[in-house]
């Protein structure tokens, strides 16, 4: 509706921020979508009536990607260049392009995006590790962009990770093969910090605590960006292969471990694949960076690729006799 507003309803400035965080948003959904279930229905316009997305079939994966680019593009051209960590501004457009050009396997796009981030003295790497998330903290130096909860608006991760003891339902939790990894002082680090223990020995995720449950849910931190870099480095090789391991210690030096002698692109890239396990471990990059990479087979022994996207939903299928479901399911 912004666009049609007659002039000098809001200034130009709110029209664009408006403007720019609405396109950035779809091109942040669509990005999920893409990466979740493969190309997905394209819808531009306003759905006013159930009969509006009739007949809209599914595009594909490249067609899903091309929206996110055009999205981003516009949101870049209107959004402030300020730093927010809850809005969208330009550099919340960067960095998803970064992300976004990893995918598609854009290494010298994704160096670029990421490296804008890396050198902007308003995002550092916190330490010790729990420095971005422990003691109630929001907003900090670490994070790009996250997404604020209040007493009103509770974020609902929190009681899915915390345990009964805690007032939770612990419905997700950490695998004993993880719990075993992370607490060892020589892979975990400083990222123990993300499991604790109830006094009967029950294990559990410790990112969202919070009660209220007003814990902020991370999007995007600047440790992705490190490591967004490292990989496009490892992949580009040649000189290139120095500054990814410095990318990659740095993220080591962070989470209190000695750093990684790595030196060719297939250690270097095992590394990072490493590093992303547990720098990430509660936010959802694994699935998909071990599917982007075809790791999948080889770390979780899924051999079918028609499993390396989810299934659509039956009841979205019932509802939109358009909408084709992806093979083999």
């Amino acid at each position: 509706k912004v666009p049609a507003l007659p002039e000098g309803t809001i200034d130009n400035q709110t029209r664009n921020r408006i403007l720019g965080e609405a396109y950035f948003i779809r091109g942040l959904a669509y990005f999920d979508l893409a990466r979740t279930w493969g190309g997905v229905q394209i819808v531009l316009q306003p759905t006013e009536s159930v009969n509006d997305t009739k007949g809209i079939r599914r595009s594909s994966l490249a067609e899903t990607y091309a929206q996110v680019h055009s999205d981003l593009d516009q949101a870049e051209s209107l959004l402030p260049a300020t730093v927010n960590r809850v809005r969208a501004t330009k550099n919340t457009v960067w960095a998803l392009k970064a992300r976004l050009a990893l995918y598609e396997k854009n290494w010298e796009l994704a160096e670029q995006y990421a490296s804008i981030l890396i050198d902007d003295p308003n995002y550092e790497l916190l330490k010790p590790y729990s420095s971005w998330f422990a003691n109630n903290v929001v907003g900090t130096r670490e994070s790009v962009f996250e997404t604020a909860y209040s007493n009103n608006n509770t974020n609902g991760h929190r009681n899915n990770w915390q345990p009964p003891a805690n007032g939770g339902v612990r419905r997700w939790y950490p695998t004993d093969n993880f719990i075993s990894l992370v607490t060892d002082p020589n892979i975990g680090g400083g990222r123990r910090a993300l499991v604790a223990q109830t006094s009967s020995g029950i294990w559990y995720g410790n990112l969202y605590y919070r009660n209220p449950a007003i814990d902020p849910s991370y999007v995007i931190r600047i440790a992705e960006l490190s490591l967004i870099r490292a990989e496009a480095r490892a992949n580009l090789g040649g000189a290139k292969l120095v500054g990814a391991r410095e990318d990659l210690n740095a993220v080591r030096d962070r989470a209190e471990l000695a750093p990684s002698d790595a030196s060719t692109t297939e250690a270097l890239l095992l590394a990072i694949e490493n590093e992303r396990r547990f720098e990430f471990a509660f936010e959802p990059h694994r699935w998909f960076d071990l599917v982007r990479t075809n790791r999948a087979a080889a770390v979780l022994n899924l051999t079918d690729p028609n499993k390396y996207v989810l299934p659509i939903p039956i009841g979205q299928i019932i509802i939109d006799s358009d909408l084709e479901q992806n093979d083999g399911y």
